[in-house]
């Protein structure tokens, strides 16, 4: 025989975000969705400049649009 019993479950949810560059907030309708931003999450590998490190960041779609038109090879359109 199963006893259970009901737990309440603490959890982090995105409540703002900020871009990286501008400082500006960056409007979230949905916290679950990710339409309007860039979200990056790096672990650098073995070897690396950044060695070992976690870096992590979020670009609004502007600065996300200044940084790419910098790109010799430009980010590739897929569907």
């Amino acid at each position: 025989m199963r006893i259970l019993k009901k737990v309440i479950k603490e959890e982090k949810i995105r409540d703002k975000v900020y871009c990286n560059r501008c400082g500006r907030e960056i409007d979230i309708i949905f916290p679950e969705h990710m339409g309007n931003y860039l979200s990056v999450d790096k672990r650098w590998g073995y070897g690396s400049v950044y060695d070992g490190e976690s870096h992590s960041f979020d670009l609004c779609d502007s600065c996300y649009g200044e940084i790419v038109r910098e790109f010799k090879i430009p980010p590739s359109e897929e569907n």
